[in-house]
């Protein structure tokens, strides 16, 4: 039995770019590597399907199952993921996990690392989940930006440190579909369009102070903020305190104690995390 671990990753403002080559596909983007991530565990089974237990409920998740398929083709296991955000809200989860199970699977089957990000980021774009999360959390910067798409070496993510350490979320509403949004011809243009302009200004300067104000123009411009979102940065910004939301969710991050911004939000559930370097490893070997 192997575990391992993966930060989760936010992106903040992104640019996607899908192309032929899927070590090459993914997005440019601005974000933020959060401790609060996914911790995956996962045993050789002899017969039958892959299993999957998902914060502790029997689950069949697309992205994993892809894993699995892309590393260990025609073998099966039971794998269990303990997620410490909630998935589908912009927390990069779904790439944490697909990063931790890689990570397990390619430890059995005698793997290295990078075939293990190789098969997670493949797995991400075939199942249209998060476009650079497997690369931003390959970085290992508390602050990483994407500045050419796709997995490195395909693609290029640099640290830009500004000094953000702790950091609060909160989920506002339903989870938002990022197949939907991505998918739709029209918005993709003008994300890509508004990301690629505000990724390379933030790049030229880059500031805690740059990464909120580029945050809140490119959700704002697109239209991306549901009424809850738009509230609470409003009422957050209000206080003095910087926020913006997470993409592609119906959640906001920001730089305060999370008591804090729970009052402001009138008693919202939010979690604190912190922002972390550290890499997705094997933690344990049973």
């Amino acid at each position: 039995m192997i575990s391992a671990y993966s930060p989760a990753h936010i992106t903040c403002f992104f640019q996607p770019a899908v192309v032929q080559d899927e070590l090459a596909s993914g997005s440019r983007g601005v974000g933020l590597r959060l401790e609060a991530g996914s911790e995956a565990t996962a045993e050789e089974k002899l017969h039958g399907r892959t299993g999957m237990v998902v914060d502790g409920k029997p689950s069949d998740v697309p992205v994993i199952r892809m894993v699995a398929e892309i590393l260990a083709p025609g073998r099966s296991f039971d794998i269990r993921i303990d997620n410490r955000l909630p998935p589908g809200q912009g927390f990069g989860m779904s790439a944490a996990g697909a990063v931790s199970v890689a990570l397990c699977i390619a430890e059995i089957t005698g793997k290295d690392s990078r075939e293990a990000f190789e098969a997670a980021h493949i797995a991400e774009i075939r199942t249209k989940g998060g476009l650079g999360d497997v690369s931003a959390i390959c970085c290992l910067s508390p602050q990483p930006v994407r500045i050419a798409p796709g997995l490195p070496p395909r693609g290029t993510v640099v640290g830009m440190d500004t000094g953000i350490k702790d950091v609060s979320v909160a989920v506002l509403g339903p989870r938002l579909d990022t197949p939907s949004v991505i998918g739709d011809a029209d918005l993709s243009a003008r994300i890509s369009d508004s990301g690629r302009r505000h990724i390379d200004a933030y790049a030229e300067n880059p500031s805690t102070g740059a990464l909120f104000s580029h945050s809140n123009a490119f959700s704002s411009e697109l239209g991306l903020e549901s009424a809850a979102v738009s509230a609470a940065l409003a009422d957050l910004r209000a206080e003095g305190i910087s926020a913006g939301m997470c993409m592609l969710g119906n959640s906001i991050f920001a730089i305060a104690p999370a008591g804090k911004v729970s009052r402001v939000l009138d008693g919202v559930p939010v979690r604190g995390t912190r922002t972390t370097g550290a890499p997705a490893a094997i933690i344990r070997k049973a």
